[in-house]
């Protein structure tokens, strides 16, 4: 899953929680396999509900996702 870095703040503020550093760089990859330029070096880590399904503590990687401010995907 990825958030756009310009909601994180957002999220950040409204839960209390801190962005957490990556180990390893990630890079993003389109659709259609193709490598983006954009480099993932943060992520933050919540509770996430969607129509009553529950699961505990995702990581959402935090990059320029374009046009888009969530993307709900397996990585």
């Amino acid at each position: 899953m990825i958030i756009h870095f310009n909601l994180v703040d957002k999220v950040c503020k409204k839960l209390k929680i801190q962005s957490i550093l990556l180990t390893k760089e990630k890079l993003i990859r389109d659709y259609d396999e193709k490598i983006f330029k954009k480099i993932i070096t943060h992520k933050i880590l919540l509770n996430l509900i969607i129509e009553s399904h529950k699961k505990l503590i995702i990581s959402m990687l935090i990059a320029d996702i374009d046009h888009h401010e969530v993307i709900l995907s397996k990585l």
